[in-house]
């Protein structure tokens, strides 16, 4: 059903009736929202920042204040993304967000759950909703689903006040570090991994999922941008006959952490030839840790007990460590982070198992 833009009212009831004003900070970094098919290149490029204006001006806002910058990264395709412009970000959101009552990021779709994803561990401390979104069709374009994702974002900030990192899509809530892009098409492009939705919107009604909402996350002290990333990380996913000689090469390639994602739920080949355990067993000695998750996309979780498969009990006695129900995604990126903070083995794993923002599940694996 299309939404009537013109007719959107946003805001909260206040104790006393009054509606509350909510002042959020509108970061904009490209993506096919912000994009426009260019004749000349006969390819979609970043629009004129300007453009989106007029767009804008038909819309309603109600009583969300809307400050809006696009002078924080340069405007790229989400493919284009880089864990540096990550820390660009948050460091940019740690300084700015206490004059905010949340953050609307702009993004583009195909890497919008891994930039969810290392906000979530970069921004320590943090009592507000941030949410990214984006869309599928190009704002400009007719029939873009841009309008409605920005209103339902914006009804979330404004009516939620949940702290954290989120996905809003299709009317969608997401936890960032739960969030993975399922479709390279459909407006529902994202879904929940190993996690309930933290709701939905519908016609500027927000509805939320109390179970979801009882993860608060860790809150030290005051809100900082914690940025130190190590990207000498490598994910291999596994298939049928490859070739275990791949994990030779990786301590003299300068690499200090391994996500393997395995079969099922955690199962590789242990049999010669081909066997994985040797490899594993290989990254052990030389301290490297190697890190399990599995390929099924939508609920894929690693068990190594009790009970386990013979296939992964070979793999956890070589030293692989169960990341249980972390995606995949986000294991890559908070692998980065972690090394980042500690280099010896015990401490990566450690901070690995530790959940810090909903990732994994404690009773998982």
């Amino acid at each position: 059903m299309k939404r009537p833009i013109g007719f959107f009212k946003l805001g909260v009831i206040g104790l006393e009736g009054e509606i509350v004003v909510k002042r959020i900070l509108w970061v904009r970094t490209g993506g096919t929202i912000d994009m426009v098919y260019d004749e000349a290149s006969e390819s979609y490029v970043p629009a004129p920042k300007d453009l989106i204006k007029g767009v804008l001006k038909n819309i309603s806002l109600g009583n969300a204040i809307i400050d809006m910058r696009d002078d924080v990264v340069d405007f790229i395709d989400s493919s284009e993304m880089t864990p540096e412009i990550w820390a660009k970000l948050a460091t940019f959101l740690a300084d700015e967000i206490k004059g905010y009552d949340g953050v609307l990021i702009t993004h583009g779709t195909d890497t919008m759950h891994y930039t969810a994803s290392a906000l979530s561990f970069m921004l320590r401390n943090l009592n507000k909703p941030v949410v990214l979104t984006g869309a599928m069709i190009p704002i400009v374009e007719d029939g873009s689903d841009g309008v409605r994702n920005l209103l339902d974002s914006i009804t979330f900030l404004v009516k939620g006040s949940i702290p954290g990192v989120f996905i809003v899509f299709d009317g969608k809530v997401i936890r960032g570090v739960r969030s993975r892009k399922v479709s390279t098409s459909d407006f529902s492009a994202f879904a929940s991994i190993n996690a309930d939705y933290v709701g939905f919107v519908e016609n500027g009604k927000l509805t939320l999922n109390s179970e979801e909402l009882k993860f608060k996350g860790e809150s030290l002290g005051e809100l900082q941008a914690d940025v130190k990333l190590d990207k000498n990380v490598v994910l291999i996913k596994l298939f049928p006959g490859i070739n275990p000689i791949l994990f030779e090469p990786l301590p003299s390639l300068g690499f200090r952490g391994v996500v393997v994602e395995a079969f099922g739920s955690g199962g590789a080949r242990v049999k010669d030839p081909g066997s994985l355990v040797e490899g594993i067993s290989y990254l052990r000695g030389k301290g490297i840790p190697v890190f399990i998750t599995s390929q099924c996309s939508l609920k894929g979780v690693v068990r190594f007990g009790p009970k386990p498969y013979y296939v992964a009990k070979r793999l956890m006695e070589a030293g692989a460590i169960s990341l249980k129900d972390m995606i995949t995604e986000v294991a890559v990126v908070k692998l980065m982070w972690v090394l980042g903070h500690v280099s010896d083995y015990d401490g990566v794993v450690k901070l690995m198992l530790r959940n810090f923002a909903g990732e994994i599940s404690e009773e998982e694996g």
